[in-house]
């Protein structure tokens, strides 16, 4: 069979292995995506807007488009209706913890009262966490009970409103149908990769040469050893010997089919008698011996000696001659093939012969002996002193006439002579077809004259010329140019040499069109700062069509390298495997590679990786050399060095990638910079030509393209954006070459490090679906672990989907030792991403946070550019993000915003994002009611840490809408700072009511956490755009948001009043105070004219006559984006206990103590004064300070009594007279009012945690503040009681209050006061 039929065959078997699983699977995984339940997820715009649609109707804004959606499809697998129902007990929370405690608990033989206790003596009896981990597993487990009872009370509002429809009962059919198709397609595609992976094991196995059966070779030996010279035991000649082997030829009984089924003789086949009978044509047709008698008898009684021995004369002849060569040079003949007599080929590899045993073996071959092959591979002992006469007498034109195979490989002695009679010998054999110099070393002059040969031979096909010192020298190119001018070449090994990248260009150039293997192990050279230059020669395949297998061991191939690999061959029709052992791909390199194997468009079937886990597995930074390439955020910065190969490919990727998503190269590339100036590649014959020279600095960006491609996608659909983004950008393997993809990940097993490359390389750009992701787990179940922690960012996001990806995972303990690595992106809130991130790049999960944060960013970025919003970013990029740090150094040194940073794959990244989402205008809050139940439920969790308190609160807050009143009181829960900022970050752009937000910003004491929250928020975002009276601002102006707040604040007290600006300071950045003698400058007003530099300090005031509301609305909704519709008479005037002075709060306290409102006592002061008297007259409206100092006498006020009585009233009047006028008017004086307001809403907030924490009667209440049963609380005693019971609002309001005998405790009969602040109940309704 010649190698062209073989070959056929081979492709033929491989396709019929292939066909039927493969269609099958394909088949199977068809149904899947075109199920109802798939469907449903990806068309989540389609759901948005029949959900908007059904808000409109019910009049209400209280749960967003996109959240509706993503309840109607997912709300019911949430909980334990999917598989929770296994085990089911009094517990109904669900999540996956739970259900995963569930179905364990159903399994055990005494389960324990609740899942809490049951995962609490699992975790005790394994012991694989301690401490701390195990506090946060359970943790987990309270979240999800947590997070399951507040879900339950908000969709059943929600379902109350009308808003969502009950669950249909087929939905729970449809559920189970989902798992079993998933079952059974995991089991197919197995099915379909094991037939794959056998399949190509079994058709790319090495080729061996037949072994000699056993019986045969005992004949042969037998008859060499017989030959009636020499005895096996002494190897003695012996006289007069006659030699009798051959006098009856033996023969086997044999039952021939082809002949009549008849039994027949058949001569052993190989056996020098039968040769020779066969020559003579002494075998019938059916391998018979000749019945010339006619009787039927076999085998014949005897056959003529005298024709036997004339047929076997040649050959015996030549085995005397050897053996008496052998005993001349005292050597130990040797029982080969061709020494026997048995065979042309004289197959003598790893024989380590002598100069002697060659040279005997050489009286075998006469001048009419036509040898077919010689093979003297790894004979390192031979040298020209055998091989020169040998080569020499092969030379002879009969001799190499039929010479097909030449292998010389490892004769490492073999000199000069010996080199140019090979050269000879290679010029002279007309057949030669393969020709193995292997390991010889040329001389550079030697070189020359063999590729010289080789190119001009018309019979060769395989070639191998590797450690021949080809390479690095200056008739390299001479000598590449001669041997692929040889367009018959099949297979070409140039492995073990050193090439350069001048001389690996040229071979790139000029390869053969013919040739279909080609090996160049061991053969990058290595040059300083440059990469490896087998790029060179890959950059010159893209034109090749006829390669079919590639070796490219240990040639420093990288990522870069790789990826030079993917571009090139992206199309190739017919190359197959590549070898890429022991090169540092990494996971960069790797990932390229897997894209090249998942395309349909090229032939590439395998690549082997062995040792290719070493290397860069993260993605650098421009600042450290390298740039690269992602196949789902491809938009970034690029400066690129066109003379590298590797960044030429790169270029033409981006081409490709435009070309890909349909962009103009105009709308594709910002061009920045080029030297020499640049034009656009052109496309010849499927190919950019990219120029070889220059360097180019531009930026490409896709996002037109996407955003064109996401015109259905509702601009606060955040994550119906990422779910489409994803299905846009990712990588999807092409279906016929999935069984190739996991077939590699089949051949690594038992390789971890291997494995782990693989996955990692998978995980960031590949999108894959739900049955690879349980054949990758169900494979390698040792790997389950870590397959799952790199592999989960591939599922869809939908609760459906990944409720189900955990099913992979065989085990409760898999589970919980992997939720520390999953935890940020299972609770990752797309539609509600605003708040503080801390990811580590080099975890997949967290990884994937970063991405969908950045991708989120770019995307309200679109936004609000469309919708025509200011720029309110920090550095005026239109970037939500905030205090972006990596490596904990600031991003924005290295780069002008986010969207021109390649997101790496390691370290640190930390940062705020902030949504620039905000309710709609007609959007409706949370009832009160409900409300409080989630308030006391999260309460009442007393176990549950703070921590995972927000995380269920960060889980349902995309759901809903609250108001002011409902921030201030949750914020009361927290007692650490860091919780409560975090919950007030995570709601506050879920507040309907922003002109209110006084209302809980003021429960923030300390001036410092308020600056945080600027921080993480944003100046301009945070700003008091309704109520800014007493706010102080400290604004580093060289930061975009904190210049626009100085501007917003000249501006606004131009409108206002300009001595509203009070206590201003401008400090250079030398840390020099400019005093502004002349006010601040109106300038500012004007963005554009702000200073860029310095920090500016101030306090804002205003009169409430002087307040323009208008305008101050206007301001909020172009800077702060709110939407909602309000009038001044929906505006709460507030002030908080923290804005002003202790003097001006025991006032108040006077106050609230005697009169009924603040009304009441400013109409008791004002009044004119009495000359002489110092008394109150008529009331005209307006207090003076001396009717003011006067009127505090008359009511009896001694709170300022002592040295400085008139500086301390002074300071009081002047805070109620922000105008500045000297009198304060009843409009002035509802400052008080508004702190009014506050002491008493402080005061029933704290009456309304009792009845929460206590019950309706406040001696419960008593006794547990007054631990020690004496009767009285001192002042120390009661903030450590009110901080024990949990209460962290303002308690020395309230001791305050209490203390009305101002004598620094209080008693029970003082506490009984707080029955005037419970509140009311509410009416039932029938």
């Amino acid at each position: 069979m010649t190698e062209a039929v073989a070959e056929n065959a081979a492709e033929n078997v491989e396709a019929q292995g292939t066909r039927r699983p493969s269609s099958a699977f394909e088949n199977e995984m068809d149904e899947w995506d075109n199920s109802l339940e798939r469907q449903q997820v990806r068309s989540r715009s389609m759901l948005q807007k029949q959900s908007s649609l059904k808000l409109s109707r019910a009049s209400t804004g209280k749960l967003s488009r996109a959240s509706t959606a993503r309840l109607t499809t997912s709300k019911s697998w949430g909980r334990a209706s999917t598989l929770g129902w296994l085990g089911q007990d009094d517990d109904t929370t669900s999540g996956i913890l739970a259900d995963f405690v569930k179905r364990e608990r159903s399994k055990a033989k005494n389960p324990e009262a609740t899942s809490q206790q049951y995962l609490e003596r699992v975790l005790t009896r394994s012991k694989a966490l301690q401490g701390k981990g195990m506090k946060k597993v359970m943790g987990v487990l309270q979240y999800e009970q947590l997070y399951a009872m507040m879900m339950a009370s908000v969709v059943q509002e929600c379902k109350d409103r009308g808003l969502f429809a009950r669950t249909p009962a087929n939905s729970f059919k449809q559920q189970c149908k989902t798992i079993h198709q998933l079952k059974r397609l995991t089991l197919t595609l197995s099915t379909a990769v094991l037939n794959w992976h056998f399949t190509f094991r079994l058709l790319n196995s090495p080729v061996r040469p037949p072994l000699e059966p056993k019986v045969e070779k005992l004949t042969r030996l037998s008859e060499f050893w017989s030959e009636g010279l020499w005895i096996r035991n002494d190897l003695r000649l012996l006289e007069g010997a006659r030699d009798v082997s051959d006098e009856r030829p033996r023969y086997d009984l044999c039952f021939d089919l082809q002949h009549q089924g008849r039994w027949g003789v058949r001569k052993r086949a190989g056996t020098l008698t039968h040769q020779q009978h066969e020559k003579a044509k002494l075998l019938t047709a059916g391998g018979r011996p000749e019945d010339g008698a006619g009787d039927g008898r076999f085998p014949p009684k005897e056959l003529e000696p005298i024709a036997t021995a004339q047929l076997l004369a040649p050959a015996r002849r030549g085995r005397k001659l050897y053996l008496d060569k052998c005993r001349e040079k005292q050597v130990i003949p040797s029982p080969l093939l061709f020494m026997t007599g048995h065979t042309h080929d004289l197959k003598a590899n790893g024989q380590l012969f002598t100069d002697a045993e060659l040279l005997a073996a050489m009286t075998l071959l006469r001048d009419d002996f036509a040898v077919h092959e010689l093979d003297l591979a790894e004979n390192g002992l031979l040298t020209d002193r055998s091989l020169v006469p040998l080569l020499e007498k092969l030379s002879l034109e009969a001799v190499c006439a039929e010479l097909q195979r030449l292998s010389l490989a490892g004769c490492r002695q073999m000199g000069r002579s010996g080199i140019f009679a090979v050269i000879q010998l290679t010029a002279q054999a007309p057949k030669l077809r393969a020709l193995n110099l292997t390991n010889i070393h040329f001389s550079t002059h030697g070189l020359l004259p063999l590729c010289q040969a080789i190119g001009s031979h018309k019979s060769l096909r395989d070639v191998s010329l590797a450690g021949t010192g080809l390479g690095n020298n200056s008739l390299t190119l001479r000598c590449l140019a001669s041997l692929f001018k040889n367009n018959f070449l099949r297979k070409l090994d140039l492995s073990w040499n050193r090439f350069n990248h001048e001389e690996f260009a040229e071979m790139g150039r000029i390869i053969s069109g013919s040739l279909e293997e080609l090996k160049v192990d061991y053969c990058a050279a290595y040059v300083v700062g440059r990469d490896s230059p087998v790029a060179e020669l890959l950059e010159g395949l893209g034109s090749n069509t006829y390669l079919k297998k590639l070796s490219l061991i240990a040639n420093r191939v990288d990522f870069r390298t790789a990826l030079v690999i993917e571009d090139v061959l992206d199309m190739h029709p017919a190359l197959k495997d590549i070898d890429m052992t022991d090169n540092p791909l990494g996971a960069l390199g790797m990932r390229s590679l897997l894209r090249l194997l998942s395309r349909a468009q090229n032939a590439l079937k395998h690549f082997r990786s062995d040792g290719c886990y070493q290397g860069i597995t993260a993605m650098m930074e421009e600042g450290q050399g390298c740039q690269v390439y992602s196949f789902t955020n491809p938009g970034s910065r690029y400066v690129l060095d066109l003379s590298r190969p590797y960044h030429r490919s790169l270029l033409r990727i981006l081409y490709k990638t435009a070309e890909r998503y349909k962009l103009t190269l105009d709308k594709a590339f910002e061009l920045i910079e080029a030297d020499p100036p640049y034009q656009h590649a052109s496309k010849q014959k499927g190919i950019w030509q990219v120029p070889s020279a220059g360097r180019v600095v531009f930026n490409f960006s896709v996002e037109a393209q996407i955003q064109a491609s996401l015109s259905g996608v509702d601009d606060d659909d955040y994550l119906g954006f990422l779910d489409t983004h994803f299905e846009l950008t990712r990588f999807k393997a092409d279906r016929k070459k999935i069984p190739a993809l996991f077939a590699k990940w089949l051949e690594l097993l038992g390789r971890e490090e291997d494995q782990h490359v693989y996955l990692a390389a998978l995980a960031k750009d590949f999108n894959m679906s739900l049955p690879y992701l349980s054949y990758l787990c169900s494979s390698a179940p040792g790997s389950v672990r870590h397959t799952m922690m790199t592999m989960f960012p591939t599922v869809p996001s939908d609760t459906q989907s990944r409720y189900l990806a955990m099913l992979c995972f065989p085990r409760l303990s898999d589970f919980y030792v992997c939720y520390g690595a999953m935890e940020a992106l299972l609770l990752f809130n797309a539609q509600n991403a605003t708040g503080h991130y801390k990811l580590d790049l080099g975890n997949s999960c967290e990884f994937a946070v970063a991405q969908r944060l950045i991708l989120l960013d770019r995307w309200e970025a679109v936004v609000n550019k469309r919708r025509a919003r200011c720029d309110v970013s920090a550095s005026a990029n239109r970037s939500q993000l905030r205090n972006e740090t990596h490596q904990g150094r600031d991003l924005l040194l290295r780069v002008k915003s986010v969207a021109e940073w390649s997101l790496p794959e390691y370290d640190i990244f930390e940062l705020d994002y902030v949504s620039s989402y905000r309710p709609p205008a007609k959007a409706q809050a949370l009832s009160d009611e409900l409300w409080e139940s989630l308030m006391v439920t999260m309460y009442n969790c007393k176990d549950t840490r703070p921590e995972d308190k927000i995380k269920a609160l960060r889980s349902i807050s995309h759901l809903i809408f609250i108001k002011c009143m409902h921030m201030r009181q949750m914020v009361g829960y927290f007692q650490e700072a860091e919780h409560r900022e975090e919950a007030f970050v995570t709601f506050f752009n879920r507040v309907i009511d922003m002109h209110n937000a006084k209302q809980f910003t003021v429960r923030f004491d300390s001036e410092e956490e308020l600056i945080r929250l600027r921080s993480r928020l944003g100046y301009v975002t945070f700003f008091p755009f309704l109520q800014p009276e007493n706010a102080k601002f400290v604004l580093n102006l060289k930061y975009n948001d904190q210049r626009m707040c100085a501007s917003i604040l000249v501006d606004l007290a131009l409108h206002e009043k300009y001595g509203n600006i009070r206590e201003y300071t401008l400090i250079n950045e030398e840390g020099n105070a400019d005093p502004m003698t002349m006010g601040v400058p109106r300038s500012w007003a004007d963005f554009a004219k702000a200073p860029t530099t310095g920090t500016f300090k101030c306090r804002y005031v205003c009169a409430p006559e002087d307040r323009q509301v208008d305008y101050r609305k206007k301001l909020a909704q172009s800077y702060g984006f709110i939407n909602s519709i309000f009038s001044e008479a929906d505006v709460a005037w507030w002030t908080g206990l923290n804005e002003v002075g202790s003097d001006v709060l025991d006032l108040l306290e006077f106050f609230i103590s005697r009169y009924n409102n603040v009304n009441e006592a400013f109409h008791h002061i004002d009044g004119g004064v009495k000359e002489g008297e110092g008394g109150n007259t008529t009331s005209n409206g307006e207090l003076t300070l001396r009717e003011f100092e006067a009127g505090l006498r008359d009511i009896g006020c001694h709170k300022f009594k002592g040295a400085n009585e008139k500086e301390r009233i002074g300071a009081v009047f002047r805070y109620l007279d922000p105008g500045g006028e000297g009198n304060v008017s009843l409009q002035e004086w509802q400052i008080l009012g508004q702190l009014w307001k506050e002491f008493v809403l402080s005061i029933q907030e704290f009456v309304q945690f009792l009845f929460f924490a206590f019950g309706d009667e406040l001696e419960f209440a008593w006794d547990e503040l007054d631990d020690d049963g004496s009767g009285e609380l001192s002042e120390d005693e009661w903030f450590s009681a009110v901080k024990r019971i949990g209460y962290f609002g303002p308690a020395r309001v309230v001791f305050a209050l209490l203390d009305g005998s101002d004598d620094g405790n209080i008693s029970w009969d003082e506490f009984q006061e707080l029955e005037k602040y419970r509140p009311k109940k509410k009416e039932q309704q029938g």
